[in-house]
């Protein structure tokens, strides 16, 4: 799956996910990520998180969810994605080949 073909994929997922008020999970290169009511949901060790930060500061409407994010169990982050389909596919994509370590060609599963 190419990079064009992911993100169409994404998109798809997050615009039914938003029409039908349901969440969507995406997985791919040993992480998951859950989508759901304009949030997303996270699990990221130290390293990651460090990555997921340095990715926040390019992608400035996402936020880290207080308090849901400290209430959470250690490593479990919480994502506010107030924007549109495209721009949090786009977040999404980034999120596993920037945090996650994913591959180029990396394929994702939606469920």
């Amino acid at each position: 799956m190419d990079a064009a073909e992911r993100r169409r994929e994404l998109v798809g997922a997050i615009v039914a996910a938003r029409k039908d008020d349901e969440s969507v999970v995406f997985e791919a290169a040993d992480a998951r990520v859950t989508y759901e009511n304009r949030t997303l949901c996270l699990s990221v060790t130290d390293e990651e998180r460090d990555r997921l930060e340095a990715l926040l500061d390019d992608y400035h409407v996402f936020k880290v969810e207080q308090p849901a994010t400290r209430k959470a169990e250690p490593g479990v982050v919480y994502l506010s994605a107030v924007t549109d389909a495209k721009h949090a596919a786009d977040f999404v994509d980034s999120l596993f080949s920037e945090v996650y370590g994913a591959d180029e060609g990396y394929d994702i599963r939606v469920r």
